[in-house]
């Protein structure tokens, strides 16, 4: 690094002289930080080289720490496959109260993970990934879209805003057992049933208050 390397690159005939002088200042900075050290007898070329070195780890550091928080990444996740005509904001969906995957949790009273099962893949519904996994993905459901949802796992138009009610919840009321009340609710019209897994016996069943009163109106006048 000395003054003659300094010289023929700086004095380049493609440099433009504002360009020149941010060389020969850049080259004066490392010159005075990469001084030949008398205790470690550290040549100034091997301090540019752990300069760099340095330099680059932090950058890559930093990067890594913005990738992790989605900073980079945020942006509409693609859906696989086109969105229907019928599904986009031609029929007012736009100007529709969205609801937030809680909402819809405190409604139809199952999991948090068994409703993102259940919109997560449905074309209605707006998908905003704020980092590289699925899991970092945020979901906002329009009331048409959750009407439709909860239509397709066995729910009535006419029951969806109703307070729902879990296996637990009615067993609990009517001081029953848990089976007791499955077997009740199962094969009822309008409860909604997600499948958790390949037996029927990992079916979660939401009943809507309305379906509640039939079937309690049913155990009091038996036939």
């Amino acid at each position: 690094m000395s003054g003659g390397a300094e010289n023929s690159i700086a004095s380049s005939s493609r440099l433009s002289p504002e360009s020149q002088g941010l060389i020969r200042r850049l080259f004066r900075f490392l010159t005075r930080v990469c001084a030949l050290d008398k205790r470690s007898e550290c040549p100034a070329e091997y301090c540019v080289l752990f300069f760099v070195l340095a330099l680059t780890i932090w950058a890559g550091m930093l990067w890594g720490v913005l990738i992790g928080r989605g900073a980079l990444s945020a942006g509409l996740v693609p859906v696989i496959e086109p969105t229907p005509v019928e599904a986009r904001s031609a029929n007012c969906a736009h100007t529709e109260w969205h609801s937030e995957v809680h909402d819809l949790v405190k409604l139809w009273g199952f999991s948090r993970e068994t409703v993102r099962q259940m919109v997560k893949d449905d074309p209605g519904v707006i998908k905003i990934r704020f980092g590289l996994k699925k899991s970092h993905t945020t979901y906002r459901i329009p009331e048409s879209a959750a009407k439709r949802i909860h239509s397709n796992f066995g729910g009535l138009e006419s029951s969806f805003s109703e307070q729902h009610y879990k296996i637990g919840d009615l067993a609990k009321r009517w001081k029953l057992g848990r089976e007791t009340v499955r077997l009740m609710v199962k094969d009822e019209p309008g409860v909604v049933k997600v499948r958790l897994g390949r037996k029927q016996s990992h079916t979660a069943y939401s009943v809507p208050d309305a379906v509640a009163k039939r079937i309690h109106n049913r155990l009091l006048c038996p036939a």
